[in-house]
Order: C-alpha cells, then structure tokens, then sequence
C-alpha cells in the first residue's frame, strides 16, 4: 500500500521583510532537504499530490476549512504532509509558521488546524525551529483530530551544509521500516549541529495505565509509513485519553 504526501518548502523571505512582518533571513539548504524527501519516497513507490514551494505555498493549506481554511484541498487530502519554513510558538504553544506571501495569513497558528477530521491527515513534519516547546505541548491539543503525530522541533533545527540531506534521511528511514516517531528523530539527527526534534501525538486513556505509560500501545511505537509496518487506528478528539511525546537532542 503507497501513501499520498505532500510537500512545501520556503527559502526567500524578501516579501515578508519589504512588508514588514518578519527580519527572517533567508534560508539556504532548503530544497535539497525537500527535495531529498521527495525523490526518495517517489522511488520507493509513493504518491507526491503535491509540491509547493516559495510563494505558491499559502497558510490557508493547512487551516481547517471550518475556520475559512482549505486543509480539505491540501494538507489534510494527503497522508505525510512535509514543510520547511521559519518557525516558533506562542506563549501557550501554538506552532507558528512564517509564508512570504499572506494566503490568507503571513504566519499560520495551529490553534487554527484541526487535521485528520476530513480526510487522510496522519503525519506532519515541520522543518522549522521552535514549533513544540516542551513545556507547552498541550497547545497542541486541538490540531489532532484523527491525526496520528506531529513531528517538530523543541528548540532549534539548524540550516546547514551538514543538514542538507536530513529529509533524504528521514523518507530513506520511514521506507526502511522505521516507525513515523523513530525515523523522524534520526533522520533528523546530524553530527556536526545539535538538532532538536520532537514528535507529538495522542493516545488512549488505556496507554496511561495509572501513570506508567504503556509505549507500545502507541502511535509512536505503532505507525509506520503506509506499506512499511503496522498503523495505529485513527482517534477521534473523544477517544484521546492523553498526549505523548518523544524528543532529543543531536
């Protein structure tokens, strides 16, 4: 079974800078870590539906459509979705994203996500700094709705010439039979910067057994790549007894 994926990346910021949003820089490995994603899951027998990139990549792609977004169309149509861009949070946890272009918003909140309701959604993984802080990770609550996990960064996710093939890593990971948690943490990882990923996700109140977590009841132990391995069911936001998550550094 192949999965569906999508693909967004930004590397110039001069439009949100000439308008005063941002003082972002520009990024400068961007592409070849989308791009390494990309043709690694397409040789392996996936689906890309789509690949946005610099200003065709719009925030209203993973809004919820509830909210006046068009997740139905986009990011919420696809399996594995993958972006790159500037990233932070807001002081109780909201994953914010930067777009050079406002479609409908320069930035994105993911208060405004709600994601797995309409469609396919069961994976995100953003490239971008500072989206899942771990002191407030349950400002991520709302976004998972059948939404298996949230891969992001706690602090810093470096743009480097020894980062340039950590999208290569974590499809060549995710194709190899790793799980989604697993391959998102190693691929990921390099030896020269410290990396910081995180993945994020509920479960069952049954997973939080008075305390002590049972991991493999998980998403995190269960998913795998569509074809891979085994996949957890969908939780709808009424079966999701607590939220975990795995990070590291390196």
């Amino acid at each position: 079974m192949a999965a569906t994926f999508g693909v967004e990346a930004i590397r110039h910021f001069g439009n949100a800078r000439a308008n005063g949003v941002s003082t972002a820089a520009d990024l400068t490995y961007t592409f070849n870590r989308s791009n390494g994603f990309d043709d690694e899951l397409r040789s392996s027998g996936h689906t890309r539906a789509w690949y946005w990139s610099e200003q065709d990549v719009w925030e209203n792609d993973i809004q919820d459509t509830s909210g006046g977004g068009d997740d139905r169309t986009w990011v919420d149509d696809v399996d594995l979705f993958w972006i790159e861009t500037h990233g932070n949070h807001t002081a109780d946890g909201q994953a914010r994203l930067l777009y050079d272009v406002p479609r409908d918003q320069w930035r994105t909140f993911s208060g405004t996500w709600e994601l797995g309701e309409d469609w396919n959604a069961e994976w995100v993984m953003a490239y971008s700094c500072d989206t899942a802080p771990l002191g407030t990770l349950t400002g991520l609550w709302n976004i998972f709705n059948r939404l298996h996990l949230y891969c992001g960064a706690w602090e810093e996710m470096w743009d480097g010439i020894t980062t340039d093939e950590c999208g290569e890593d974590v499809a060549s990971n995710l194709t190899d039979g790793d799980t989604v948690s697993s391959a998102w943490i190693d691929g990921v990882s390099d030896w020269w910067v410290d990396n910081h990923p995180v993945v994020v996700g509920p479960a069952t109140s049954q997973t939080w057994n008075g305390g002590n977590v049972i991991w493999s009841l998980s998403p995190h132990n269960r998913d795998h790549l569509w074809g891979h391995g085994s996949v957890s069911p969908d939780l709808s936001p009424s079966q999701q007894g607590c939220l975990l998550w795995r990070w590291a550094e390196g």
